[in-house]
């Protein structure tokens, strides 16, 4: 995929905060299991809807073909049709809530796997075209840049352990 920040730009603009920039972007979709093919189109299909079920109860907005775009403060999530370059905006995910994202695989395709603060992790398959590294780069720049601005939580304070009085007797 060419660099479509610019289209991007202008067909979120309904969704982006003033001066907000689209800073990458790239296609996603649900990983298939391999084995899928095997039972043809339908478990290809069946397989797909799973693996977006599990990753909307980690919680990822996901849809089985999507299109991410991170910006300097979140990631934008939007729904593409098969045959469609353009999506409907499904959710956000702020930055704070991520901890890190990284890349999976060899091959033609890459999958990105997405940490939450939780520990819950979901991963996509993506295309080596739409340069999954840069993306990766700028979101984990953004996470960095967001956790080092929420101070740190201070530690709980001490409580002095007090004995009960002693028996009377």
């Amino acid at each position: 995929m060419a660099d479509q920040r610019a289209r991007i730009q202008r067909e979120a603009s309904a969704v982006l905060q003033p001066g907000e920039p689209i800073l990458a972007a790239v296609r996603a979709t649900t990983q298939h299991v391999g084995v899928g093919a095997l039972g043809g189109l339908l478990m290809v299909l069946a397989l797909s809807v799973e693996q977006r079920n599990i990753a909307r109860d980690s919680g990822f907005p996901a849809a089985t073909n999507m299109l991410l775009a991170a910006t300097d403060r979140r990631l934008l999530v939007f729904r593409r049709g098969s045959f469609s370059r353009s999506g409907r905006f499904l959710a956000d995910i702020q930055f704070g809530r991520l901890r890190r994202v990284s890349m999976d695989g060899q091959g033609l395709n890459k999958g990105l796997r997405f940490v939450f603060d939780t520990g819950a992790s979901v991963a996509f398959t993506t295309y080596r075209t739409d340069h999954p590294d840069r993306f990766i780069e700028t979101v984990n720049r953004a996470i960095d840049t967001r956790l080092a601005l929420v101070p740190p939580i201070p530690p709980r304070p001490t409580i002095p352990l007090v004995l009960p009085p002693p028996p009377p007797g």
